[in-house]
Order: structure tokens, then sequence, then C-alpha cells
């Protein structure tokens, strides 16, 4: 009977560790303590930006001369005696219109100078380099033959300066 006891108290611990090690609750657990966990380090990053934005607020509010600093900077105030000077940047240059005209004869003239149709492509190489900023107008006469007007188009269409602008 003794040996009837023990053998049950065994199967019971056994049925029981079967249980709890086999149980999905205790994988859930292990991913919501991981979870916990990163929810932790949040937190810890978050509370320190709050600090640290907290300390910018003491000081703007207590400390006149960073409170003008940053008015000057993200408004662009002055002081009644201060001129403002203010530059172009290279992301607002204004573009420039270039022309290419070939007239009825085939002469090709780019920003003004002769260029052969032949050595178009370079020129036109160049002066994307010489101004970057140039949108380049094309302008062909009526009277040039399809075959040097299509091919005019090949060069400016393969071009840096493309697209470019066509008048007819």
């Amino acid at each position: 009977m003794r040996l009837g006891v023990i053998l049950t108290f065994a199967a019971v611990v056994c049925g029981l560790l079967y249980f709890v090690l086999t149980n999905p609750s205790v994988e859930r657990l292990e991913v919501l303590r991981a979870e916990l966990e990163q929810l932790q380090e949040q937190n810890a990053r978050l509370a320190e930006k709050n600090r640290k934005l907290e300390r910018e607020i003491v000081a703007l509010r207590d400390d006149p001369r960073l409170a003008e600093r940053r008015a000057r900077e993200r408004v662009g105030l002055a002081r009644p005696d201060e001129v403002i000077f203010q530059f172009e940047t290279p992301e607002e240059a204004q573009r420039v219109q270039v022309r290419l005209r070939v007239d009825a004869e085939g002469q090709a003239e780019l920003a003004g100078r002769p260029v052969e149709v032949g050595e178009l492509a370079g020129a036109l190489q160049e002066l994307r380099q010489e101004m970057p900023h140039s949108e380049l107008v094309v302008w062909i006469s009526e009277e040039v033959g399809p075959l040097l007007h299509q091919q005019i188009i090949d060069v400016v269409d393969a071009s840096p300066m493309a697209p470019a602008r066509i008048e007819e």
C-alpha cells in the first residue's frame, strides 16, 4: 500500500511538471517578459528626452539671451538698429534659360556662340558643367530639313541638358 501511495504521488508530481512545462502560458510569459524589457528601455529613453526638454524649457524661460537667440534663428527677428542680409543658397538659385538656335542654313548657335552640329553633344556637356542650373530652349527654323531636325532633337534628348523646351 505504501508503494501505491508513493507511485501515485510520483505520477501526480510528474503530471504537474509536464503540464507546467508544456503549457503555452510559459512561452507567452517569456514573450511578455521580453516585451516588458523593451518597453522599460523605451520608457527610460523617453524619460531622458523629457528631462532634456524640461531643462531647455527652463533655460528658455529663465535666460533671455537664449530666448533672443532662438527667436533670431527661427523667426528671423532683429533688433531695431540691425540690418539682416539673406543670401541665396545653391538650392534656391534661379534657373537660367539658354537658347540653342538652328537657322535655315543649318548653322547652330548655343548660348550666343556658333557651334558645329557634329560638336553639339560636347558643347551641351560643357554647358551643363558651366551652368548647372540652366534650362535649354531649342529653336529650329522651319526650313531645316527633317533629317537634320531629328538629329538635333536626338542629340539634345541624349544630352545632360534634357529635357529641353522645343520651340519651332
